[in-house]
């Protein structure tokens, strides 16, 4: 008797492929064939006549089977005539037929509702047609795809509706951050000491908290986001923002073997960099600001350096220059006329990898996958200073010790290193250096003495010069899994999972001396310094669950899941500085010749929690379904550490009433689901509820005999003993549907999430008390959205396409916020909208017109003029909302408060809105071309630097960027005459030392930057190798892909803002890859 098998690994790509319904006849899914000997021989093949590697076939209600060959052929011995057999293969419908001694030629029909049938949940699974909570699952493998990608998280980006993913960055060590239906608390202390921030998801990685972005995404079978308290609360105090579940890949029941190898070759290249104005535009705007000395070596004049560059352009060798393009003339003035890009300079093309490998197979009793995955970054700064590499090894069994006990071991290990260049003079990306400033070094004799031959102080140069940080993080991982079935129903389940997680940071400063176009020698840092940042984190975690299902007669279906977790944390640092090392080559703590100092602390808490679940079903059509969690976290005060947390979920299959029947040709699913439940948040730091102080053991404000003393440096901290769970309840409301034989389906969301109890200050102190109130459950808040989801797949001959949409929105309200009576809109008050960006009225600009003359700059009356402000000709004029006590006409910030606000108002909002993701795909044959948007419909962000504003800031010693010329100019200011040059003048006035700059860019709705965009986020095309074809070489699968990632971005930000992370540092990158995938 040969064992059963079923492939499980390459099957996404193949499921994709058209099929037919199994059928022995064409008239009959049951075909009765003439008797002929005891073994069935047979194949199976899909609609496209290729062959199914890998499909199980046995015979009904016993372990006689085999799996199809390379050829979708099989045999299986001793079987008596009229037997039925059991045909299936992910991805497509499971049928029967009946032998009667013939050869079979069977064709398998495409499934797609099969792909989501079950979904992960918490402590479990359940069939998704039986869901009554907010649930989004995605395949890694589609959402994945052949895309250039190192980490998982850079792969959920639009692909969850609900789902926002903040990027930290676009250096190869940056990393996504989470948000699920906008979770924030204002009770969430931020580095800074001040409070209010993202809840941020809790993550489990096969049941058990872990680190997305250490997890090999080829190691990944699925990802699943809970999203409301029905689907979460059976996580307790940890779900309050969410919670996403990731589902490693495991062969499940008998599988052939399979070896897989995939890899991903990729350049990368900058995009979107800042672009300066010509410098002869640069130079003119200078001059308008009313000087015409400028600020560099020799106080060089900006007219004869504009006749110079005129001069240099027409005719290089006409003007004798130095090093990068310096003139030096006879009063020792240096005049720079070498226009270039500093930013393009410190770049270079980058190159990444990505090789992955792993094996997998195994008998009904005996199942097993190894893995192994390896990444390697070069980023695009020149040189090879930023770098990322990680490497993954990752090992599962299973074993059927006996009929009702299996045990599963899963062993994981993941390394990663990156490194990061530092200058110590921190101007790496800065964009305070214009144009012309010169790459190379100073040309001796050409400054000031001691900086010849010394480093101009560029980007490019800094990148060489830099000592690159260093960050390693080792994580083993160890997971257990036992598995009792000791009645026919009942499941039980022990887990145990360890988890360390080590963190090395090393940085030494070094020294490196630059020269400047004022010349000079500048050495940073002053005092050169070596740190040494080590952290650990031990984790353990034991889950101990049983599931029992049962039936009450035909139409009753009962489930019923309780269990208990603990889950404790050790987390231990030691930050380490020494000062001045004696041998720079070789820098360590103990080879400091000045200072060393040394912190260390540790936190830990622990979690412990009973919870259970329970499902009714009724028919298919009615479904029931009752969660709770009893909590406990440490991180709470003694008496008010534990809590309950239940949620109640229904759902009606409106389809499988009977005056449905009619509509069941063309609408296969309408379901509508309801919940609501509490849930928890433990989102606190550890030690809240004891009092603290500062202390400084080298403290210096006094001295004693000249020595250095302990001290006290702050005053013991106000806390509450009392304070306890923030608690969220969330309603659910949603509609799931599918129609024209499924080729359509979707769901539309809507909930409430109320959050009661956030930590605040439970009142307004005297200042005189010194110290601020404690933090206390004061603050309420109240969050709607919703979200839809909509996907059309179709096939028409020999092609295949589909459509993906999703789209959600949400907003946050303050209820309640006791620590702000008089509502200073510098604070959380109670009514506002989350995101709130108060500002002016933008009126125009003060024309010649508005003032009486030009000498004393009177205003006519009537006209509004701005409090504290001298304002002249091409100056923003704002418009009068409200007066008060502070004058009539007149242009206030009222007290700072709700009551009375003086001119400004609401403006604005810097949340994201109308998040949205679009998957489009068509195959032929075995062609694939995908591509995938995303994007944000609306956001307002205040972007006030030298990218948004002519030379903003420091108009003396900042370049003009591209577009920013057209600011407002008065006809002849010299003469007196003050009429606008330029009526469509963009910006205010710089002529009279930049003007009004703290006025003129003050927030207001008129430079308020539109930061909703669209990003073509990839586009991959793909070649499947027919199976005829790579059978010969032994293959069951052959693909070659080229993709791109981040081909455009459509966007009214100024270049070098990318609207993912709104600033300007690390530049974004566009990826080109190609690679191969391929299985034996």
């Amino acid at each position: 008797m040969q064992k059963r098998f079923r492939r499980v690994s390459v099957l996404l790509m193949l499921s994709l492929l058209p099929a037919s319904l199994l059928q022995a006849t064409p008239s009959a899914p049951e075909t009765l064939i003439v008797q002929q000997s005891g073994e069935c021989q047979g194949v199976v093949k899909d609609t496209n006549g290729e062959a199914i590697i890998g499909a199980s076939v046995v015979v009904k209600g016993s372990a006689q089977g085999m799996i199809t060959d390379l050829d979708g052929k099989f045999k299986i011995a001793d079987v008596k005539p009229g037997t039925v057999l059991e045909i299936s293969y992910i991805g497509y419908v499971k049928q029967t037929v009946t032998w009667n001694g013939q050869p079979l030629n069977i064709t398998l029909k495409e499934d797609t509702q099969q792909l989501d049938e079950v979904v992960v949940v918490g402590f479990g699974t359940q069939k998704k047609a039986n869901l009554t909570g907010a649930v989004t699952t995605v395949k890694m493998d589609e959402v994945l795809g052949e895309r250039p990608l190192t980490k998982a998280s850079d792969a959920l980006q639009g692909a969850v509706p609900g789902l926002l993913v903040s990027s930290g960055g676009n250096g190869p060590t940056s990393s996504k951050s989470f948000q699920i239906r906008g979770a924030y608390s204002l009770g969430i202390q931020n580095s800074d000491g001040s409070y209010g921030a993202t809840v941020a998801p809790l993550i489990l990685i096969d049941n058990v908290e872990g680190d997305i972005d250490l997890v090999n995404p080829d190691d990944i079978e699925s990802i699943t986001v809970l999203k409301d308290a029905a689907s979460s609360a059976i996580y307790g105090a940890r779900a309050a923002g969410g919670v996403i579940l990731v589902t490693t890949k495991r062969p499940q029941g008998a599988t052939r073997f399979q070896l897989n190898y995939n890899n991903n070759l990729a350049f990368t290249n900058a995009i979107n960099l800042p672009k300066q104005a010509p410098l002869d535009t640069y130079l003119q705007a200078y001059q308008d600001t009313g000087r015409d000395d400028y600020w560099s070596l020799g106080s060089p004049s900006v007219t004869r350096w504009r006749e110079l560059l005129q001069q240099y352009r027409q005719n290089p060798s006409s003007v004798p220059t130095q090093g990068d393009g310096i003139f030096r003339d006879d009063n020792g003035a240096l005049y720079y006329l070498n226009e270039k890009d500093l930013i393009k300079n410190m770049l270079e093309t980058g190159f990444q990898q990505t090789h992955n490998l792993s094996v997998s197979g195994g008998t009904e009793r005996l199942r097993f996958r190894l893995s192994g995955g390896f990444t390697n970054n070069d980023g695009v700064l020149i040189g090879d200073k930023d770098t990322y590499r990680r490497l993954n090894v990752n090992s599962f069994i299973s074993a059927d010790i006996t009929p009702w006990f299996t045990q599963e071991a899963t062993l994981s290990y993941a390394h990663s290193k990156s490194t990061n260049p530092e200058s110590a003079a921190g101007g790496i990306y800065s964009l305070r250096l214009g144009s012309y400033y010169p790459e190379g070094n100073m040309p001796a004799g050409y400054g000031v003495g001691g900086d010849d031959d010394l480093p101009f102080f560029t980007p490019k140069n800094q990148v060489l010069n830099a000592q690159p940080s260093r960050n390693n993080y080792d994580n083993p991982r160890i997971f257990l899994k036992s598995i009792l079935k000791p009645l026919k129903g009942l499941e039980v389940a022990f887990e145990y999972t360890f988890d360390k997680n080590m963190y090395d940071y090393h940085y030494y400063t070094s020294s490196v001396t630059f020269t400047t176009i004022q010349g000079g020698a500048n050495t940073s840092p002053t005092d050169d310094y070596l740190r040494k940042y080590k952290q650990f984190t031990n984790y353990n975690a034991i889950n101990a669950y049983a599931t029992y299902g049962f039936d009450l007669g035909t139409d009753h279906h009962f489930k019923v899941m309780a269990g208990f977790n603990q889950e404790s944390s050790y987390k231990e640092t030691v930050d380490n500085y020494s000062y001045n090392q004696a041998v720079i080559e070789v820098p360590s703590l103990g080879g400091g010749t000045g200072k060393l100092t040394s912190n260390d602390y540790y936190t830990e808490y622990a979690v412990r929690g009973g919870f259970f679940r329970v499902n009714y079903n009724y028919k298919d059509k009615y479904l029931l379904e009752v969660n709770g969690r009893y909590d406990g976290s440490s991180r709470f005060p003694k008496d008010n550490r534990f809590g309950f947390f239940p949620s109640v979920s229904v759902g009606w299959n409106i389809t499988e009433e009977n005056f449905m029947e009619n509509t069941r040709s063309w609408l296969n699913q309408l379901k509508l689901r309801g919940s609501y439940g509490q849930i928890g948040n433990q989102n606190i730091v550890e030690y809240a509820y004891i009092p603290s102080m500062t202390i400084n053991n080298t403290y210096t404000g006094w001295l004693m005999n000249s020595n250095v003393v302990a001290a006290v440096t702050s005053l013991p901290a106000l806390v509450s003993t009392s304070f306890t769970w923030e608690k969220v309840g969330t309603t659910n409301i949603g509609v799931d549907f599918a129609l024209f034989n499924s080729r359509l389906s979707g769901l539309f969301e809507w909930y409430q999430k109320d959050t009661k109890g956030m930590l605040a200050p439970g009142m307004q102190l005297p200042a005189v008390v010194g110290a601020s109130a404690p933090y206390q459950n004061t603050a309420d808040m109240r969050t709607r959205g919703w979200e839809i989801n909509l996907n059309w797949r179709d096939r028409i001959g020999k092609w295949g396409y589909n459509v993906g949409f999703n789209l959600s929105d949400s907003k946050s309200v303050i209820t309640k916020y006791d620590s702000n009576e008089s509502k200073l809109l510098s604070n959380y008050y109670e009514g506002q909208e989350l995101g709130e960006i108060w500002g002016y009225v933008y009126d125009g600009f003060y024309t010649v017109d508005d003032f009486v003359d030009t000498q004393s700059w009177q205003l006519k009356d009537g006209v509004t003029d701005i409090n504290g402000t001298a304002v002249r000709p091409g100056d923003v004029k704002f418009k009068n909302l409200r007066d008060d006590e502070q004058g009539t006409n007149l242009i206030t910030a009222g007290d700072g408060t709700l009551g009375n606000p003086g001119d400004q108002q609401v403006i604005g909002n810097y949340l994201p809105r109308y998040l949205y993701g679009i998957n489009l795909g068509v195959s032929y044959e075995g062609f694939d071309l995908s591509v995938f948007l995303q994007g944000t419909g609306k956001r307002d962000y205040w972007l006030a630097n030298v990218l948004t504003f002519p030379m903003y800031g420091d108009y003396t010693f900042l370049p003009l960027y591209d577009g920013l010329d057209n600011y407002w100019r008065p006809v002849d200011a010299a003469n007196g005459d003050y009429t606008c040059a330029n009526p469509g003048a963009e910006y205010p006035r710089i002529y009279d030392s930049y003007g009004n700059m703290g006025s003129n860019y003050r927030y207001s709705d008129r430079y308020l930057s539109d930061a909703s965009y669209l990003r073509i986020k990839n586009v991959t095309l793909s070649y499947s190798f027919p199976k005829h074809l790579i059978r010969k070489l032994t293959l069951s699968q052959l693909k070659l892909f080229v993709s791109i990632e981040n081909l455009a971005t459509f966007s009214s930000l100024p270049k070098g803002i990318d609207p993912e992370t709104l600033s300007w540092n690390y530049p974004a990158f566009r990826t080109v890859s190609f690679g191969v995938n391929l299985s034996l």
